[in-house]
This record gives C-alpha cells, structure tokens and sequence, in this order.
C-alpha cells in the first residue's frame, strides 16, 4: 500500500533524526489492520523470526523514547546493527513484505505473537495460593545519635 505524499504528512509529522524509518513502521501497523481482513492465509510462507524480533524492538524503543529522541535514535542503531541490519536494509527488508500479501500475514501473526509474549505477565505464586506463610524481614532498629554517644 503506497501513500502519497500529502497523505503520508497528514499520518506522520515529518521526522528529522531518521526519515522513512518510523514512516516505514507505521505503514505496517496501519497495513496490519487493513491487511488482515482482506486477505486469507493460504499458502503461508516462513518468517524470518530475527527480523521479527528486531522490527518489534524497534517499535518498541519507538514507543518508549519517541521518534526523535537522541538516546531512542542510538537505542535503534544498536538494534539495528546487533541483529545484522543496515538502515537501508532493515527499509527494503519491510517495504518487500509490505508489497508481498504472500509474506505479509504470516508477517504480521509473527508480530502480534512476538507482543503477545512480551505482554504476558510472568505467574508469580502468591504466599496464599502456595499455602506458605508469608515471610516478614527482620526489623532493623536503627540508633539515634544520643544512643552513639552523640556530640550533645
């Protein structure tokens, strides 16, 4: 799905630390929407879940440091070449499953599995449903300075 450039303006504010990167993003979240209703499943093709995670990531660090935060631009760098990826490929990389409806939903029910897991919460077992009593820590009582010996 292409937008043209008046419409990709009115989507996203222009970004100056990394163009095309979160305009890239976003086109893909809004095609998951739109994509996932109109097309079936048949014929599904693998996924390359490295890319999955390391598109994730970004959109995570996205999400938590802004779109043109210094420490979020170095935060997606880091991804980007820990994973393997140039900028350049990381962007040809998602504008050919964006074009591709073959790669494109098995693309897309990679992500959501991939947020899913990270949104889950771990079980933690309570005090109460394991039966145990709850362990209270030991109260330290600190001294105050006329129980030092203090300078009166």
């Amino acid at each position: 799905m292409k937008f043209s450039e008046k419409e990709a303006n009115i989507i996203v504010a222009p970004d100056h630390v990394m163009p095309g990167l979160s305009r890239h993003l976003l086109y893909v979240l809004i095609s998951f929407a739109l994509c996932g209703s109109l097309f079936g499943c048949s014929g599904e093709v693998t996924v390359d879940q490295k890319f999955v995670d390391l598109f994730v990531e970004l959109r995570v660090v996205e999400i938590t440091y802004g779109k043109d935060s210094p420490m979020g631009r170095l935060v997606r760098q880091d991804a980007l070449k820990a994973a393997g990826y140039t900028r350049e490929q990381f962007l040809a990389k998602t504008d050919e499953i964006l074009n591709d409806e073959r790669q494109w939903v098995p693309f897309q029910k990679a992500v959501t599995a991939r947020l899913d897991s990270l949104l889950e919460q771990p079980s933690v077992e309570t005090p109460a449903a394991s039966g145990k009593k709850p362990v209270t820590p030991p109260i330290k009582k600190l001294k105050t300075s006329s129980e030092k010996g203090g300078d009166d």
